[in-house]
């Protein structure tokens, strides 16, 4: 049985999840859970346990005012393993305890950090539990500072360090039924869930890579130098594009430096976070498709979030690019990239595109709702943002359930999910090429 696992590493994966989910599923749906006089349904538990485990922050019921301190403690819980990756969570606890791995557990370890050995696996493992316990304690008490000119100290305590974990861990999920909308105009505040989330969304990778540079001058790694132009650009072009939608909307009765700022929040909270400063319902046409973009695209390899990931955008950018130059391979910061790379980067972006497709003809099919509300929701599902126009509570049992696999084949990836299903055996034919047109 062992054998068996360790050469498939993805379904352990999925399989992990899924444990999680159901087990979440159960507790929220316990009385304990929920007040007496809301009890939840299996459905709605199994979403709201789903979106927690995959750090999406889509909810059918209000969060505060639907779960006891029991339901919130278990969604926390479940938002803290799923951001960490639960085989590399709970691999990284054996790790810390000094006990040795098995051959399975190290598959399993390498696919979950994306890593090609054990040794810098348990690294990178070490790393991102220190950094991720460093930075949500920091984040709670940065945010503790904010929250108390707000709040009594208990209850400012409550709300600093629930929403680190959750903005950490880019899940979306928080203790006020309007986001960050009462926080709108305070930097303070705003500074640190962005910081939280751009951090969460880098890919513990990156953080290494980046520290290790830091700490012994080492060049920094292509893959680390992809994620931070990618993320760079996305963010420019998020901040200036929402800025020039929403100046004369949601923007309009702010000051400047406030335009900008919630400009800002809004394209850094749209690749994965879900959190909002602004009425998301509001948004105009623009502001809807520049989030839907974004939303797609997603986090970076490694990260607490969802998408395509930052990479892979990079990489179909780069392929078309070069096909356009008539290079014959791609390449980046005078490196090329593999060819099994690129096959996979365009594998992962029409598994993703055929995913929301189908959602979409689903969903539209099911409720009455207007198409741009319907996209919006599956690309925030899979993107697992969290961002709603508000219809999440009142979709149908069966578009539940839609979404819900869409935030889990978001979570872990579509790739991962078809690798988990289908034990594909390689070939060993080679066939004569022929050309064909194409265009």
């Amino acid at each position: 049985m062992n054998f068996y696992f360790a050469k498939r590493p993805a379904l352990v994966l999925v399989l992990s999840f899924a444990f999680v989910i159901f087990l979440g599923t159960f507790l929220l749906s316990l009385p304990v859970s929920t007040p007496k006089n809301n009890p939840i349904s299996f459905i709605d538990a199994l979403f709201t346990a789903t979106s927690a485990t995959c750090v999406t922050g889509l909810i059918v019921r209000s969060t505060p005012q639907g779960f006891t301190t029991f339901g919130k403690i278990v969604i926390l819980a479940l938002i803290q393993i799923g951001g960490l990756g639960i085989m590399t969570f709970s691999i990284a606890l054996i790790l810390t305890l000094g006990k040795k791995i098995s051959r399975s557990q190290e598959n399993i370890l390498l696919e979950a950090l994306s890593e090609e050995n054990i040794r810098s696996a348990k690294k990178l493992t070490n790393f991102l539990l220190i950094f991720t316990f460093g930075m949500e304690i920091l984040g709670g008490i940065f945010l503790f500072f904010g929250f108390k000119n707000y709040f009594s100290t208990s209850s400012a305590l409550k709300y600093a360090f629930f929403h680190s974990v959750s903005a950490f861990c880019n899940a979306g999920f928080s203790l006020f039924d309007e986001s960050l909308m009462p926080f709108y105009s305070n930097f303070y505040i705003l500074s640190i869930f962005s910081i939280l989330i751009i951090f969460g969304g880098l890919g513990f990778v990156v953080l290494l890579d980046f520290y290790s540079h830091l700490k012994n001058a080492t060049r920094l790694k292509v893959h680390t130098r992809i994620v931070l132009t990618t993320t760079f650009f996305l963010l420019l072009v998020g901040t200036v594009i929402f800025y020039i939608a929403e100046k004369n909307n949601l923007l309009s009765s702010m000051s400047n430096n406030v335009k900008w700022f919630n400009s800002f929040f809004a394209s850094v909270t749209a690749r994965t976070a879900g959190f909002n400063s602004l009425n998301t319902s509001n948004y105009s046409s623009l502001s809807k498709l520049l989030t839907m973009s974004l939303m797609f695209i997603g986090a970076s390899p490694g990260g607490t979030g969802g998408g395509i990931k930052t990479v892979t955008f990079a990489i179909i950018l780069l392929i078309s690019l070069s096909h356009v130059k008539q290079k014959n391979e791609v390449t980046v910061f005078k490196r090329s990239i593999p060819e099994f790379f690129l096959m996979r980067a365009v594998t992962i972006f029409f598994y993703a595109v055929l995913l929301i497709l189908i959602s979409s003809g689903i969903l539209y099919a099911i409720e009455p709702y207007p198409f741009e509300k319907i996209l919006f929701e599956v690309f925030s599902a899979f993107g697992t943002v969290g961002l709603s126009t508000g219809i999440t509570p009142h979709l149908s049992n069966t578009s539940k359930v839609v979404i819900t696999i869409l935030m889990f084949m978001g979570r872990l990836g579509p790739l991962t999910i078809a690798l988990a299903a289908v034990k594909f055996k390689p070939e060993k034919i080679s066939y004569a090429s022929e050309r064909i047109i194409l265009g």
